[in-house]
């Protein structure tokens, strides 16, 4: 179990990756290998790997001590037979939960990434934005266990990661209004897209 850091103690790596379907295991499987080898780095914290509910897509949700930036790390030969991730280091800027902790599991529980592409200076609002809408989120969304958004240090992103209960959950906040994609809250200031995942590991520090 992997338990993410809300108070920002830690720094936070992100690896998304776009696969095709046939090899998504494979870069399942070496993920898995790469974050194991993670556990002799003095600064490795946790690591968490996402399969896509489309198959064609991983993402990596890394935790390492403070202002450490994972991108430094050398990549493993196995991973040159696949497309380069797109990586980025990020902060919690809101987090939410009906426990306690907000923790990472493997098994059915829904994980909703969603990306948030926007100028630099549209971030601060951003921010702002999704700290009032997570409140409406929490309140108004039966099956919503946790959301946790994330700034990527170079401010042009953000990301929602949500866990749900089911996938009928979630398809349910698509229809309220400010979540609707036909007029969200993040209008005029981002565009957004997201994916639906499992988590198929995780791995902590020893």
């Amino acid at each position: 179990m992997v338990q993410i850091d809300r108070s920002n103690t830690a720094s936070v790596g992100l690896d998304l990756y776009t696969v095709a379907e046939r090899h998504q295991a494979g870069l399942v499987e070496a993920i898995k290998e790469q974050s194991k080898a993670w556990q002799s780095n003095p600064y490795f914290v946790s690591a968490s790997v996402h399969q896509s509910l489309d198959g064609v897509r991983v993402f990596t949700y890394s935790q390492w001590q403070p202002k450490f930036d994972h991108r430094s790390l050398q990549r493993p030969v196995v991973f040159d037979e696949f497309f380069p991730p797109d990586s980025l280091q990020l902060e919690v800027s809101a987090s939410k939960a009906i426990a306690a902790a907000v923790t990472i599991v493997a098994g059915d529980r829904l994980t909703h990434l969603a990306e948030f592409r926007m100028l630099a200076s549209n971030q601060p609002e951003m921010v702002q934005r999704t700290t009032t809408e997570l409140d409406r989120a929490m309140s108004h969304s039966p099956g919503l266990l946790s959301a946790s958004f994330h700034r990527s240090l170079d401010g042009t992103r953000m990301f929602n990661y949500g866990q749900w209960e089911s996938q009928a959950a979630f398809e349910a906040i698509l229809k309220q209004p400010g979540f609707n994609p036909d007029k969200p809250y993040w209008e005029g200031l981002a565009r957004n897209e997201f994916h639906l995942y499992h988590v198929v590991h995780v791995e902590t520090a020893g």
